[in-house]
């Protein structure tokens, strides 16, 4: 029997079987995120530390085994960041795939990440652009009025309006669980598992190109009076010193294994040193 015939077996059986979590289960860590996922945001992580500590009441029912779970709790550390509300559905699809991969082991742990890295941006763009630039500042400011004249309107409507996000994430975390579910079903019974790995793991690192792009920043100030090096190099490549900074981070992870926080302050000393010597 082919290994494809196999995975829709497993599928199928899974269906027959039901889902391991329950609806309070998967409501109870839609709270946690909800309440700490701007709580922990920094500059390593953003919001991967709320992230973990949201799935750590799902991933301990899905994965007995210390081992097991060690995995999946540092798979779910790392970096994220987008807008919490629409990030739900992320958050909710995440938690079907975990679920998926306890039952079946064919789920590979890469594309769960892959997934939330390829999804973050362009939810973010989205759950910005409608919730917080235009819903929340139109809603605050006409509170502001309110406000103003010392009116308990104000507080009351934004209290609402809280409220009125809550469920709207509460939903969006509901369908991506139950999308993500099916999809995740239809992915592995149909046999085409790789070509979506493949296609996670671009669109990942897409992104976190563009995110390294946005979120890194470095320029020389070395210059005479008839030459200027930083526009030197922008002629050459613009932005290559930020893209050089991002190489040899990555070579100081993966092929030196240098923990992260001695190459965050050797980056502090360089910037230190460079500024003393005026050269950044």
């Amino acid at each position: 029997m082919s290994e494809d015939m196999k995975v829709k077996e497993a599928v199928e059986s899974e269906s027959r079987e039901g889902s391991v979590l329950t609806k309070k289960d998967i409501d109870k860590a839609y709270f946690r995120w909800w309440m700490t996922a701007e709580i922990s945001a920094n500059y390593e992580r953003m919001q991967g530390l709320a992230y973990g500590a949201s799935m750590i009441p799902i991933l301990e029912k899905l994965y007995p085994e210390k081992e097991d779970l060690s995995e999946a709790l540092k798979r779910h550390l790392a970096f994220f960041n987008t807008e919490a509300t629409w990030g739900s559905m992320i958050f909710g699809s995440a938690i079907a795939m975990e679920e998926e991969r306890a039952k079946h082991k064919k789920m590979p742990g890469e594309m769960i990440t892959s997934y939330k890295t390829g999804l973050m941006g362009p939810v973010a763009g989205i759950g910005d652009t409608v919730d917080l630039a235009t819903i929340f500042t139109l809603v605050s400011a006409f509170c502001c009025s309110f406000a103003m004249k010392g009116s308990l309107a104000a507080p009351i409507i934004m209290f609402l309006l809280g409220a009125a996000m809550y469920v709207e994430g509460l939903i969006f975390h509901r369908v991506g669980y139950k999308m993500g579910r099916s999809s995740v079903k239809n992915i592995m019974s149909s046999g085409k598992l790789k070509d979506m790995i493949n296609g996670a793991n671009m669109i990942g690192m897409f992104m976190m190109g563009a995110l390294s792009a946005g979120l890194v920043s470095l320029s020389t100030v070395v210059k005479t009076k008839s030459f200027n090096l930083q526009e030197t190099l922008d002629s050459i490549a613009p932005g290559i010193l930020p893209l050089l900074v991002i190489f040899l981070a990555y070579f100081g992870l993966k092929g030196r294994k240098t923990s992260a926080p001695k190459i965050v302050i050797l980056i502090i000393l360089v910037c230190v040193v460079g500024s003393l010597l005026k050269v950044l």
